[in-house]
């Protein structure tokens, strides 16, 4: 498992040592939500159908129409799940993930290298069209509409509250802030 880092010219690589978990997982696809088409997308029809789920209660409750059980029952149920798929989608990630162990993960100008107990990978910054920055990690998104792969980076793997500013610029240098 080489994790050396690459020479070339630039700021100095960033190694990050750790283990992705549910949170980590959660976190990273809520970001990705509230930055994609397909997230906006959700968000909207979620909002629409709350708006006619209280049309509905008024026009109910001014005697203008039946109660709205079913609708209200079905929105219920799309809001829990809309609600709830980070974090059982970050469950399954996470426990997929745990055969292989720690991920290492070097970055630098050339892009990223990937090592864990059972492979290693070299990523080059074309592979990725933006990131996310959030309180907890860097988010790296494919450069489809919808970021259909990511790449997590924790900020709790930095070694020094510098290494946090060293990788972001050299983020900055490569992708654009989504």
């Amino acid at each position: 498992m080489d994790t050396t880092p690459r020479t070339e010219a630039g700021p100095e690589p960033v190694v990050l040592g750790f283990t992705l978990t549910a949170d980590d997982f959660a976190g990273a696809l809520k970001a990705r939500r509230g930055k994609t088409t397909q997230g906006r997308l959700l968000r909207l029809i979620a909002v629409a159908g709350s708006v006619l789920c209280v049309l509905l209660l008024i026009l109910w409750a001014t005697g203008r129409g039946a109660f709205p059980w079913q609708m209200l029952l079905t929105a219920g149920i799309t809001v829990a799940v809309v609600a709830a798929q980070p974090g059982l989608t970050g469950r399954a990630l996470a426990k997929g993930t745990q055969r292989n162990g720690e991920v290492r993960t070097t970055v630098d100008e050339s892009g990223l290298l990937v090592a864990t107990r059972t492979s290693s990978s070299t990523v080059s910054w074309q592979t990725f069209g933006r990131y996310v920055e959030t309180d907890t990690a860097f988010i790296l998104l494919s450069p489809d509409k919808n970021g259909t792969c990511l790449n997590i980076l924790p900020k709790r793997a930095a070694a020094a509250p510098a290494d946090i500013d060293r990788l972001r610029a050299l983020l900055d240098g490569h992708l654009p802030r989504a």
